[in-house]
């Protein structure tokens, strides 16, 4: 009886070591969709909270003369989210940058940069097809989130993808 409980307890202990030790399988990874759209949400939270941590007073900041000052550097971007994702949308636009072109204080610039981007994320959501100009806006949104780093930084504040 002895040896027949021993096999049993083996048998046992070595099925459920063979279960523990197989791997899960791997998770499918994300499709291309997927990774632009968390991609372009990263990038563009960081740059609406930079543009919700410079104050008021900064906004027309400019480390040098022949650079934008940091509202015309959010304003910018709020006019690159309305034409790549308008593109990215199906719509056919031409470039334009009222946004920059007009007041680039933060009370102005602001609601206009959150306008932009409630406008690409649904851009995000169904591209239809059409994501060379939300490609382009990532990679837009993550060179011009360079700029404001360094003017950050300048600044004395600490960016918030740091």
């Amino acid at each position: 009886m002895k040896p027949r409980i021993l096999l049993t307890v083996c048998c046992v202990l070595f099925s459920a070591g063979s279960l523990y030790g197989q791997a899960a399988p791997p998770a499918q990874p994300p499709d291309a969709a997927t990774v632009l759209r968390d991609n372009f949400t990263e990038v563009s939270g960081w740059v609406s909270k930079a543009a919700e941590m410079v104050p008021d007073d900064k906004y027309n900041y400019r480390p040098v003369d022949s650079v934008r000052t940091f509202g015309q550097l959010v304003a910018h971007i709020a006019d690159s989210y309305n034409y790549f994702c308008a593109q990215g949308a199906g719509n056919n636009v031409e470039w334009s940058d009222p946004i920059e072109k007009g007041t680039t204080d933060k009370a102005t610039v602001v609601p206009k940069l959150k306008q932009a981007l409630d406008r690409c994320t649904e851009a995000y959501k169904g591209s239809n097809g059409r994501v060379g100009p939300l490609l382009g806006n990532v990679g837009h949104t993550n060179l011009h989130y360079g700029n404001i780093i360094t003017y950050m930084r300048m600044l004395g504040m600490k960016p918030p993808s740091s």
